[in-house]
């Protein structure tokens, strides 16, 4: 009798252990999601790291660098200025006085509920963004937040 019992429980643990994996997969995504996510939780403290340095820029120059290259090529400064997948630059365009805008490609919007929770971690929140193409709009001359 207790071999039949111990059958049934091993069936029931690995059907409950199979369930977990599926789950989890299910709540977290697979792989593929994951990589994507640290892509996108990359780009976008890589553009708050740049957003900081075109801040110190302005302050020292009382004008905006003419692009990423010259932002990053001064004494002291070490950014990435280029997406950690594609190895295509960051999109940088000046505008009036200290406006500028700062793009990147984005594998998955931050909307989506199971992503916005991992983003809350690490990314600072006023970096939300859609899938695809976007562009934050940003002051140089403003305080830091």
């Amino acid at each position: 009798m207790s071999a039949p019992v111990g059958r049934w429980l091993l069936i029931v643990t690995g059907a409950v252990v199979a369930a977990s994996c599926i789950a989890a997969v299910a709540i977290m995504g697979g792989p593929d999601t994951q990589r994507e996510l640290r892509l996108d939780q990359r780009r976008a403290h890589e553009l708050q790291q740049i957003k900081r340095e075109v801040r110190e820029y302005w302050e020292a120059n009382a004008r905006l660098p003419r692009d990423l290259p010259a932002l990053a090529a001064q004494p002291g400064v070490a950014l990435s200025v280029a997406d950690p997948e594609t190895a295509q630059p960051y999109g940088y365009h000046p505008g009036e006085g200290a406006r500028y805008r700062l793009c990147a490609r984005f594998a998955a919007d931050t909307g989506d509920e199971r992503r916005r929770d991992a983003m809350r971690y690490g990314v600072e929140w006023n970096w939300r963004h859609p899938a695809g193409p976007h562009c934050f709009e940003l002051d140089a001359a403003k305080p830091a937040d």
